[in-house]
């Protein structure tokens, strides 16, 4: 979605279409929450989105979750009451020094103001960081973490960093000195393996107990690139009880997430049209019509296979005042809902 990337193709889904996407989803599955999410584009109405929410909400019980990233105030705050319920902004990373390199139009201290921001407007809030960035180090990530924690957001999401090969920090590193990032060279960028990634997601979990916790599929298309973990899991899931009987593992790393900490699994319902230019990295899985049936039957019968369920309803945290306050509440076996569950024994479709 980078802007200075001339080779992908740009396209605005008209509102009503946005609503039709939705809408042809929930027949497949009734989905806890949709997620609008592109990259920041002042061309696009804001009351175009607010037609959009509309409309979803209007039709559904699912929540809307925009990802859309900087706005002025004002558009969040019209968003808000048009009945968007959460917003994802990730900060990336606690660096200011690194922060102010990869994003050097804003700071790290105006990215969080943004983050306060939202939660007056009465947002459930998300955050996170992006895992593997160039010149990060576990030190970092360890205060990325920490910050997560003590800013108790309702989502963290912990998303490994896959550079596209059109985008400056996807470059070799030969070109990086070409990338007008900053005065200061970063380092070539790596994508972290499955396993630093699910240990984040782990230590996440241990300092956000009440936040949902998606399993990415960043964390998919790692794990198909990063072969030398998957017998290693499939033997590790066994032992714990949580492959049961013959069942083989699929070797999508997203499911082995669901038991280090994730409770959430992002289907990406984007419409086959626009399937090629949504291209946030490449391999980035997706489905729609009847493809999307077979891959929410697929994912079901993954989930179960761990011993998990699947949730409906909403998904609003479990935290005041959007849920009890207590974090676990017990499933309601006539609704099926398990909305202030942040266990990953119960997983929730995105």
């Amino acid at each position: 979605m980078r802007c200075s990337n001339s080779k992908v193709a740009r396209y605005r889904m008209d509102p009503d279409e946005i609503v039709q996407a939705a809408m042809a989803a929930w027949r497949v599955h009734k989905f806890g929450t949709f997620v609008l999410q592109s990259g920041e584009d002042p061309g696009y109405p804001p009351h175009g989105l607010v037609r959009a929410i509309r409309g979803i909400k209007a039709s559904t019980n699912a929540a809307v979750t925009l990802s859309v990233g900087e706005a002025p105030d004002r558009h969040y705050r019209l968003w808000r009451e048009a009945g968007a319920d959460r917003f994802l902004l990730k900060f990336e990373t606690s660096d200011p020094d690194l922060f102010a390199m990869l994003k050097p139009t804003t700071t790290l201290a105006a990215r969080m103001g943004r983050l306060s921001s939202l939660r007056d407007m009465g947002y459930q809030v998300g955050s996170g960081i992006i895992l593997g960035l160039p010149g990060q180090d576990r030190v970092s990530v360890a205060r990325d973490l920490i910050l997560c924690g003590e800013e108790n957001y309702e989502m963290v999401s912990i998303g490994p960093f896959v550079p596209h090969p059109d985008t400056p920090l996807g470059k070799p590193a030969r070109d990086q000195g070409q990338a007008r990032l900053s005065a200061t060279a970063l380092p070539p960028a790596r994508t972290p393996d499955v396993r630093s990634t699910l240990n984040t997601i782990a230590v996440a979990r241990l300092l956000a107990p009440m936040a949902h916790i998606p399993a990415t599929t960043a964390l998919g298309v790692v794990g198909r690139q990063d072969g030398g973990w998957r017998a290693q899991a499939a033997g590790y899931l066994t032992a714990m009880g949580a492959i049961r009987g013959d069942a083989e593992y699929s070797g999508d790393a997203r499911y082995r997430a669901l038991v280090s900490g994730a409770n959430e699994l992002m289907l990406d319902v984007t419409p086959w049209r626009y399937r090629n230019s949504y291209e946030i990295y490449p391999g980035k899985p997706g489905a729609d019509g009847d493809e999307l049936a077979d891959s929410v039957n697929s994912a079901i019968r993954e989930i179960r296979r761990l011993g998990m369920s699947v949730c409906s309803g909403p998904g609003d945290s479990p935290k005041a005042p959007w849920g009890a306050g207590r974090g676990i509440q017990k499933k309601d076996t006539q609704k099926g809902e398990c909305s202030d569950d942040t266990r990953p024994s119960r997983v929730r479709f995105h």
